[in-house]
């Protein structure tokens, strides 16, 4: 998928997640043990957890809602997991 991590920030935030500057292992458990990645951003939502790994600059590689896989074959798949109506347990 096609677009800079500033990009979906913005998103991301606008669909009310709050993005977690240092978030590690204690309060995101599903990124310990995860392989290195070119980055990683990581978001609160209420008691929902969202993890962005990028493969490169521009490209998401994986996405975690609440520690399991979002499957992403386009922006929009993105769009509707991050929208507020999405409920835990997706």
């Amino acid at each position: 998928m096609i677009a800079g991590p500033g990009f979906w920030d913005q998103e991301i935030e606008r669909a009310g997640w709050s993005r977690a500057l240092s978030a590690g292992p204690a309060d995101f458990p599903e990124i310990a043990g995860r392989s290195r990645v070119w980055g990683r951003n990581c978001y609160v939502r209420g008691r929902d957890r969202l993890v962005i790994e990028w493969s490169d600059q521009v490209t998401i590689a994986a996405a975690l809602l609440n520690g399991r896989p979002c499957p992403l074959g386009s922006p929009e798949d993105l769009s509707v997991a991050i929208a507020p109506e999405r409920r835990p347990g997706w």
